[in-house]
């Protein structure tokens, strides 16, 4: 029988399947942490293009068991492709999916259009489902549903926690060298040294010896420390009063501490350590601060954050001018979150209405009419979490998130249901949705052409787009 739950299942439990699910879990929790880089990046998003397929139909096997597969299987490669598009190629849509994902585990999405490399390997998913499966005996059916699927669901969940690059040591050679030492990941020298007097620096195999002077040489004395627990640096002259001299307010270090890609709950965004270097004219401090690299002050007394020297990929250091950019576009992405869980709303609804009045029309199913009932009465929840979650608390976001993503689900699993109930063909079904999907785009990128960022003037257009295709897309079923 072509039912969804059992060639899900089998599908799921595939070898190609579980190789692409062993290549995720070894590729986050080893390779990544043994060899960062590009390819064990893209190796993640090939398996995840492999494997999230099936998992996605085994979950809606699950939810509608007496769905065709036929139908789950395009469904499901169709959702993952344009949801992972979506991710890859949409600021908001990654900031969305991260939230989401760290409700499980932490994470960060990133916006990565060379991560859509990935995306033929649909093919290899698809190549899979379309394998006629070998009849298999019950406990094997058991198995695949008490173990595969959790371990499936395990392995997507539970990513590695992710390295994160911290500055730690300044050490000044006997021979009068600056070195800074940074944990780097693989990705660089862990030290880098200046022989120039701070002016620049060239990666290194670290000092033969060293200390971290705090005080000057020469008279009069200056000395220098790090406050405890802030980005900041003090220094005193002779016996004088201690007064910062270099610093980042409060304020500054949480927008550092949001703004760098990687989770620094592991490493600190405060200063760690100092060392003081005499040279001609006066002297130069350098100062190690964790996440955001180094600090260092030339012979003139001014100072400037200079990140990890010997990580040329690296972020750090994120200027501040660049995070008050930043800053606006977050005021922007609020209306465009709500236009985009408005239209998944609305285009869900058109594309589940259109099957349930062919069916009431031909008398096939004419009691379909449930389905958008749910639709009405779980989207408008959704919608009102939603608006208060862009402006509430991280606990109301986490709700707005979490009921979004559901109701993303159900829209998918609706129109399965709608289409196999009301007995539509393939082709008609895939215009419908062509149809719809283009329709709402279309109208969603005129909204952010027109450059308004009121969510009325979305809701207008959305809605005046979904009175447009609904006709529409009642003559293409």
């Amino acid at each position: 029988m072509d039912t969804s739950r059992g060639r899900s299942l089998a599908w799921l439990g595939h070898p190609v399947s579980m190789a692409a699910l062993v290549l995720l879990v070894v590729n986050d929790h080893v390779w990544k942490a043994v060899h960062p880089g590009w390819v064990t990046g893209k190796l993640s998003d090939v398996a995840g293009m492999v494997l999230a397929p099936p998992l996605l139909a085994a979950v809606t096997g699950l939810i509608a068991p007496r769905a065709k597969f036929r139908w789950v299987a395009p469904g499901a490669i169709l959702t993952v492709g344009v949801g992972f598009a979506m991710v890859k190629t949409m600021g908001y849509a990654a900031a969305l999916a991260s939230d989401a994902w760290s409700l499980v585990t932490p994470s960060l999405v990133r916006v990565d259009p060379a991560d859509l490399l990935a995306l033929p390997f649909l093919g290899v998913a698809w190549w899979v489902a379309r394998r006629e499966p070998r009849p298999a005996p019950q406990w094997l059916k058991a198995l695949r549903l008490a173990v595969f699927l959790p371990l499936a669901l395990a392995g997507v969940a539970a990513t590695s926690a992710t390295p994160t690059p911290d500055a730690h040591s300044v050490v000044v050679d006997p021979d009068g060298a600056l070195f800074l030492g940074a944990d780097t990941l693989g990705d660089g020298e862990p030290w880098a040294v200046s022989r120039d007097g701070g002016r620049t620096f060239v990666p290194s195999a670290g000092p033969r010896a060293g200390r971290s002077p705090e005080c000057t040489r020469t008279e009069p004395v200056v000395c220098y420390r790090v406050v405890d627990r802030r980005m900041a640096v003090e220094n005193r002259t002779g016996t004088g009063p201690w007064r910062e001299v270099w610093g980042l307010a409060p304020e500054q270090v949480d927008e550092l501490e949001e703004a760098y890609p990687e989770p620094s709950d592991s490493t600190p965004l405060w200063s760690e350590q100092l060392a003081v270097l005499d040279v001609p004219g006066g002297h130069v401090v350098a100062v190690a601060n964790g996440r955001d690299g180094f600090a260092v002050r030339d012979v003139s007394g001014s100072w400037r954050r200079i990140g990890l020297p010997t990580m040329a990929d690296d972020p750090a250091p994120i200027e501040l001018d660049e995070l008050m950019a930043r800053h606006q576009a977050a005021d922007e992405s609020g209306p465009k979150f709500l236009a985009f869980v408005l239209a998944w709303f609305l285009g869900g609804l058109v594309v589940t209405a259109a099957p349930v009045w062919r069916a009431h029309r031909t008398g096939v199913n004419p009691n379909l009419w449930w389905l958008l009932f749910a639709q009405l009465a779980f989207g408008g929840l959704v919608l009102f979490l939603t608006v208060v979650g862009v402006s509430g608390d991280d606990l109301s976001i986490g709700f707005a998130i979490t009921g979004t993503l559901v109701m993303m689900v159900l829209v998918v699993v609706s129109w399965i249901l709608a289409m196999v109930l009301a007995r539509v063909p393939f082709l008609r079904a895939a215009g419908l949705t062509v149809l719809v999907v283009g329709a709402f785009v279309g109208a969603f990128l005129l909204w952010e052409a027109t450059g308004a960022v009121r969510i009325d003037t979305a809701a207008l257009i959305l809605l005046a787009t979904a009175a447009a295709v609904t006709p529409a897309a009642a003559k293409v079923v």
